[in-house]
């Protein structure tokens, strides 16, 4: 006998199937940005400010939030008093769903590193499809050749054992200043990284679909002109729509 689904598993299905939808368009971040402007919510970050680790990848999926403060003391008096020995990422990934993506806020400046490469299985093993992180990480060669996506806004070799200790996990956070709510959708490519509000999600799946349609469409007919007067003339005897730029 078909049973239907319950409530959270269709929705669950629905997100999944936009998340697919956003996946396959093009320049993605470039898209939502323009979609978030349309709607006048949600951040764009550039990727001068947090890039990639890895040219090529791209992640859509929603945030699971962390969030770092700076211990006080010496490093050696922090190891003796057994205080930030152990980092929060595993108990982050840990309550991560497959496809979620990881989001850091770590303290200013980004002078010690919060993820590594064994951190970076962590998060492979947990299913995330990728990690956002505001501040440092390490092994950042090796990280990139696991495949896992990873942003960041520095790298250094030290790292943040005895130096940071959790504050939250699964609280809202910032990222470059932006805020990120568990649940926002984390858009990344080359070009930067973009945070969706959950309840703005739908309106930003259809505008960009849509946008990204009408681009191929001039796309085709910028490849099948000969001339700027061509393309003119053809242009001329199509109506324009708000995506047209």
């Amino acid at each position: 006998m078909h049973h239907a689904a319950l409530p959270d598993q269709s929705a669950e299905a629905d997100r999944r199937a936009l998340l697919g939808s956003l996946s396959a368009v093009a320049d993605v971040s470039s898209a939502v940005a323009d979609a978030l402007d349309h709607l006048g919510c949600g951040a764009a970050i550039g990727a001068d400010i947090l890039p990639p680790l890895r040219r090529g990848q791209r992640i859509c999926g929603p945030a699971v939030t962390l969030r770092y403060r700076r211990l006080p003391g010496e490093v050696a008096e922090n190891r003796d008093a057994n205080v930030g020995a152990r980092l929060g990422d595993r108990d982050l990934y840990a309550t991560a769903q497959q496809g979620d993506v990881a989001v850091f806020d770590c303290p200013y400046p980004a002078d010690t590193a919060v993820m590594g490469a064994i951190s970076a299985r962590w998060a492979q093993l947990a299913g995330l499809a990728g990690c956002i992180v505001g501040g440092a990480v390490r092994d950042s060669v090796s990280i990139a050749d696991s495949g896992l996506p990873v942003w960041s806004s520095a790298r250094v070799p030290r790292a943040a054992r005895f130096r940071f200790v959790t504050e939250s996990i699964g609280e809202p956070v910032r990222l470059a200043g932006n805020l990120v709510n568990p649940g926002d959708i984390v858009v990344a490519d080359d070009d930067g990284i973009c945070i969706v509000p959950s309840g703005a999600f739908l309106d930003v799946v259809k505008i960009c679909v849509e946008a990204d349609r009408i681009e191929h469409e001039l796309l085709g007919i910028l490849t099948g002109s000969d001339s700027i007067d061509d393309l003119m003339g053809k242009l001329r005897q199509r109506p324009l729509t708000e995506f047209d730029r």
